[in-house]
């Protein structure tokens, strides 16, 4: 690190050579910023959609699992419609039994002539009336029950082919999104791949500093030893921060720091002034640790 007078670095920070220099360097570190936000986009985009897809996926299943368990109870309802419609076909055939023999019955009522017979047969006849009549209040109950189960079956074989046309969307869906994270994930690893050529662009150009104008380059500032005290330095800012320091940054400003503390404390050089805030800040450390200043 070359120490310069601060006459001399402004001539130089002046200069064609310089100029260039920044000028690439400008470039240079847009490029980094550029690149290194467009791989950060990538990455979080490829992890949002494979997390999509991921979801999508477990949605799918779970629907899927659901088609089935409406059909399933789409079939038990049908199944029990059968039993029903069975039921009231077995209580057909005992109705048709007792009507028969109910008309029987009236057959016989209406051709006896003995008052007790007759009598006989009329509550014979009712009981067996009553009988028939109630097997057919079964019959329609049974096939209503049957009726009413089976429109219900129907409608969960509707809703569960229904549910299962969601189920085969989503699988879709969740494949679209695998292949699209997949896309962006390529994006990325091609998005790093020029991050690390913009990064290595702008490392040569700070590597390259110190032979071209004897400074040592920082992340955000050059270096040059201070002439009249080896114990100080300037630096000249790279990147503006109008917050975050203990003054404003300015962009190629040129800032007076310790060895100490660095560009944790800075203080714009100015020519022919008295001690800086640097140089009192460093005085003191030297009373505090018993030094001569």
């Amino acid at each position: 690190m070359k120490s310069v007078r601060l006459e001399d670095l402004r001539e130089l920070l002046e200069s064609a050579t310089f100029a260039a220099w920044w000028s690439d360097w400008q470039r240079a570190a847009a490029a980094l910023r550029d690149a290194r936000q467009r791989h950060e986009d990538l990455l979080s985009q490829s992890e949002l959609m494979a997390l999509r897809s991921e979801i999508a996926q477990r949605t799918a299943v779970d629907t899927f699992s659901r088609s089935g368990e409406v059909e399933d109870e789409g079939t038990r309802f049908t199944a029990e419609a059968q039993v029903h419609e069975n039921r009231a076909l077995a209580l057909v055939g005992e109705f048709e039994e007792q009507r028969t023999r109910a008309s029987d019955l009236w057959a016989r009522l209406g051709g006896a002539d003995d008052e007790r017979l007759r009598r006989a047969l009329e509550e014979e006849y009712g009981a067996a009336d009553r009988r028939r009549a109630k097997l057919w209040d079964e019959v329609e109950a049974a096939w209503a029950e049957s009726f009413e189960r089976s429109l219900v079956g129907a409608e969960h074989g509707v809703a569960a082919r229904r549910v299962r046309r969601d189920a085969e969307r989503l699988f879709k869906e969740a494949e679209e999104r695998r292949a699209r994270a997949r896309q962006l994930a390529a994006e990325a690893d091609v998005a790093q791949r020029e991050l690390r050529e913009a990064d290595a662009a702008v490392e040569t150009l700070r590597a390259g500093t110190r032979d071209r104008f004897g400074c040592v380059a920082g992340r955000t500032f050059l270096y040059w030893r201070h002439p009249d005290d080896k114990r100080s330095a300037f630096a000249v800012a790279l990147v503006a921060e109008p917050e975050g320091s203990n003054v404003p940054v300015a962009a190629l400003g040129i800032y007076v720091v310790g060895r100490q503390r660095g560009v944790a404390l800075l203080e714009p050089a100015r020519a022919g002034a008295g001690p800086t805030p640097v140089e009192r800040d460093r005085k003191l450390e030297d009373l505090i640790g018993g030094r001569n200043p």
